[in-house]
Parts: structure tokens; sequence; C-alpha cells
């Protein structure tokens, strides 16, 4: 994969956190005929955390992974310039 594809990738990753974050448990304990509202309740609360963590960690790789792109990119930028200056002199002679 060239770096376009891993800054697309990462890009994808930062959108997910959004999808992730709009998910949203259902309020209220229904009916009172439901005995088992209140567990499905405190599990909404577990999915709910769970879902924020799991958006932070998405959100920060995310970002991690274009950082490292772009770094890469500069290095590179930077390499090519290096070995351009060397064999500058060497092509004028």
């Amino acid at each position: 994969m060239d770096a376009a594809g891993v800054h697309s990738m990462a890009t994808r990753w930062c959108a997910s956190v959004g999808d992730l974050n709009e998910t949203v448990a259902p309020t209220g304990l229904g009916l009172s005929c439901q005995t088992s509202a209140a567990a499905v309740n405190a599990a909404h609360v577990d999915v709910t955390a769970f879902t924020a963590g799991l958006a932070a960690r998405v959100g920060e790789r995310g970002s991690g992974v274009v950082r490292a792109d772009l770094s890469y990119l500069f290095q590179e930028a930077a390499s090519t310039a290096t070995v351009a200056a060397v064999f500058q002199p060497m092509i004028s002679q």
C-alpha cells in the first residue's frame, strides 16, 4: 500500500469514530411487565462505555497513522533532496 492509501485508510478510521459515537442506548425501563428491562438497560450502559472506549482507541490509532504517514513523506522528501544534492556536483562535471 502506498502512502496515499495509508492516509486514506487512517482517514476512514477517524470517520468511523463519529459513527461509533452516534450509538445511543434507548432510555427508560420499558413496560413494568418486562422483568429483564433493568438488565437490558445495564447492558446498554456497558455497551455505551465499551463503544466510547473503542471510539477513543480508533481515533487515536487513526491520528497516529496519519502522523506516521506524514513523517514518512517528509523524511522521503528530505532524503530525496539530500541525494540530489550529493549527486548534483557529479552530474555537473
